[in-house]
């Protein structure tokens, strides 16, 4: 039996919506289900679903829809109390969405209501997002755009007309960015401290700001500015904007810049901009520092993991780090059979997806076809899905999937904690892993935790999970690839 409810006018982000479908597919009974917002994409992606009827096709981009199938009648109460239930507990704990006399319904009203804000977030779909990005800037007010589906060249008019204006254009498609100690979106608990990070990737930032963290560090502010910034169309117009703002910042003594690899033209104008910055700069462009040496107040980093202890080393944190010995691979690798000989990586994170295949690839020089880094997050496995960050579902069906394979040696995984992501993300793996091990026994499976204590999910409580379950629980992502690689060297020796 399928239902779809129509609330009218009752607006909710993406976000809120992605993590109360992946609760509401928990409930016994409820064999799918989409909550969502009646723009054209959510409704061709429910008709898609067998979860349409003439109610959803009239619905409009501003109207709630709650739709899902049931093999139980009477699970259609508990499906809708259980929807109005978790949409009140987000709006209470700070969520955005709802109608209400104490939520303002447009950026008029909310400043009306909060007349020193200076920061709007803007989570709507893509056809709107540049619209009330228009009206944030117009208004004074910097801008952190999670919407996607924002065409490249209304990204490059709105960061340029931000930048005329000295005010920040973070996105779009801006996941995770931290300011005056408070996560937006995706974010980890970071305590405060005197290191500026700059990024236009989200896990990427994330994965920096946890290791300063772990190892003693903090940082002032850690400004996202989207994936597309560094491409040449839009020339790195927000990082040079950012890169100045923590230049100017008093309480920043450290910057460290990150992005997937960029346009060259736009690295080189970036790298001069931060030459001539005045305070130490760590630069990590994935995949493009390799021939770059240190220089004067600029260092080069070509991973997440270096970019975070150079930085610390850079104000004054003193590390004594010891070369990790991974000779304990060697016994794992003897149990691989003759077939076993491909690493499968299926990560939440994209760019922590990126990282793992530069650092696997690096350490063993290997390119051959089998190994396999896959980015669950990316379009072609979120179209009408949660993001994996919020509902690990998928993930965990690959995790089986791939020990099914005969070639499977190892498994690699991230696990992301904070804001925005799945409650529980090391503890609804654990089936999966261990249907995995029973599979085959000689598979390894290796992981990595991108999180801090302070995370609502618990770092350590996380890996412990992990480690009960025999996996291998490396300190970065970048060791987690550094291990994997080692394995299969071995294995080859």
């Amino acid at each position: 039996m399928s239902y779809a409810i129509i609330n009218q006018n009752k607006y909710y982000d993406s976000v809120t919506l992605m993590i109360v479908t992946s609760e509401i597919t928990k409930i016994p009974g409820v064999l799918e289900a989409s909550i969502c917002m009646g723009t054209q994409l959510n409704k061709g992606l429910l008709v898609d679903r067998g979860l349409s009827n003439s109610d959803t096709e009239n619905a409009t981009p501003n109207d709630l829809i709650i739709a899902f199938e049931t093999s139980d009648s009477t699970v259609k109460d508990v499906v809708l109390k259980a929807v109005d239930a978790l949409l009140l507990k987000k709006k209470q704990s700070g969520g955005t969405g709802g109608s209400s006399e104490h939520v303002p319904v447009s950026q008029k009203t909310g400043l009306n209501h909060q007349p020193d804000s200076n920061l709007a977030v803007i989570s709507v779909p893509g056809r709107y997002a540049y619209i009330e990005a228009q009206k944030a800037l117009l208004s004074g007010l910097n801008v952190m755009m999670f919407s996607d589906n924002v065409s490249i060249q209304e990204e490059k008019m709105l960061k340029t007309y931000a930048s005329k204006k000295g005010l920040l254009m973070m996105g779009p498609d801006c996941g995770t960015s931290i300011i005056n100690n408070k996560g937006l979106c995706f974010a980890n608990d970071i305590r405060k401290g005197n290191i500026g990070v700059v990024g236009a990737t989200g896990t990427g930032i994330q994965e920096v700001t946890v290791l300063i963290d772990r190892f003693g560090g903090g940082i002032t502010h850690a400004i996202g500015v989207g994936g597309r910034d560094l491409s040449e169309e839009i020339g790195g117009i927000m990082m040079i904007d950012a890169l100045e703002a923590l230049k100017n910042d008093k309480e920043t003594e450290c910057i460290i810049l990150i992005s997937k690899p960029p346009s060259k033209s736009v690295a080189n104008k970036i790298i001069s901009s931060a030459e001539h910055c005045g305070k130490t700069v760590i630069i990590c462009f994935m995949g493009y520092m390799e021939s770059l040496a240190d220089r004067n107040n600029l260092l080069f980093a070509s991973t997440f993991e270096q970019a975070a202890l150079k930085s610390l080393e850079a104000t004054g944190i003193k590390l004594n780090l010891v070369t990790k010995d991974l000779s304990f691979t060697d016994e794992m690798a003897k149990k691989l059979s003759a077939e076993q000989k491909n690493v499968k990586g299926l990560f939440c994170g994209g760019t922590l997806c990126s990282e793992s295949k530069y650092v696997f690839n690096n350490c063993l020089g290997d390119s051959s076809k089998g190994h396999l880094f896959l980015d669950l997050g990316d379009d072609q496995f979120t179209t009408g899905r949660p993001h994996p960050m919020i509902d690990p579902t998928l993930r965990n069906e690959k995790i089986v999937q791939v020990a099914k394979d005969d070639d499977t040696a190892v498994i690699l995984l991230d696990f992301v904690l904070g804001y925005g992501a799945h409650e529980d993300p090391a503890g609804v793996a654990i089936k999966a892993i261990k249907e995995a091990k029973a599979i085959s026994s000689s598979i390894v499976i290796i992981a990595s935790v991108c999180g801090t204590e302070k995370d609502f999910q618990g770092l350590q409580k996380q890996k412990d999970i992990l480690i009960s379950a025999g996996v291998i629980v490396a300190d970065s992502n970048a060791e987690a690839a550094r291990i994997a690689a080692e394995v299969i060297r071995r294995r080859k020796a």
